[in-house]
């Protein structure tokens, strides 16, 4: 993850909101006196909720776990659309 401090994100704001994107890296903020934050894609973010979701449950993290590593054997079927 990319980190810059504080008065440079605030300089270049846009410039750091682009690097975001394009990268699609997290970039933290430095702050002196203050607890650290994190920019990052909104894409992104709301796919790491989902994804903390779904191994809330579980079971549900157990079915992904095992199906993961049945892919990863190659016990697969590819669907052509």
């Amino acid at each position: 993850m990319h980190a810059i401090n504080f008065t440079d994100a605030r300089k270049n704001f846009a410039d750091t909101m682009q690097r975001v994107t394009d990268d699609a890296e997290p970039v933290r903020v430095i702050r002196r006196d203050a607890p650290d934050v994190v920019i990052m894609d909104a894409e992104e973010y709301e796919a790491l909720i989902e994804t903390v979701y779904l191994f809330s449950n579980p079971a549900n993290a157990a079915h992904i776990n095992e199906s993961m590593k049945q892919a990863e054997r190659g016990e697969f079927v590819e669907v052509e659309y």
